[in-house]
């Protein structure tokens, strides 16, 4: 069965950067959008919805950031397994601190480059489902901070 990734972030053309590199790795994969943090849980509230096997979630959004968006899945029993990694563009490393403090499986710079982009999307992928996820997000946190 195909994986089903979850992006929400604000910025269209991230997004379809994103669409577009996930196609290209795997075509079957099910790419699900939400431009807000709100939209996430219209997303995830929907039974129609396939349920995703991650959640790519940008920190700059609007009504509802990234780190209130983390905390409020992480809050609710329904959604607390479905693991989360923050997309940024931040470079801060303070952040993937916290990030792991709120129980995400690891924060990823947004890389300016669609091959690298295409690597970390390739290695979150592979490990999805596995206990290496977390270690693969690790990998890909550094491929995006060299």
């Amino acid at each position: 069965m195909a994986e089903t990734i979850l992006l929400a972030d604000d910025d269209k053309d991230d997004a379809d950067i994103f669409r577009q590199a996930l196609q290209e790795i795997n075509p079957s994969i099910v790419f699900c959008y939400a431009d807000t943090g709100f939209g996430i849980f219209e997303y995830l509230n929907d039974e129609k919805n396939p349920k995703p096997d991650v959640i790519f979630l940008d920190l700059n959004m609007p009504e509802m950031n990234g780190w209130q968006c983390l905390a409020k899945l992480k809050n609710e029993k329904k959604f607390e397994s479905i693991p989360v990694i923050i997309y940024t563009t931040s470079s801060n490393p303070r952040e993937n601190e916290i990030a792991q403090d709120l129980e995400a499986h690891g924060l990823i710079t947004k890389p300016t480059d669609p091959k690298i982009l295409k690597k970390v999307l390739g290695l979150v992928i592979t490990n999805l489902g596995t206990k290496h996820l977390r270690e693969a997000v690790k990998e890909a946190y550094l491929l995006t901070r060299e």
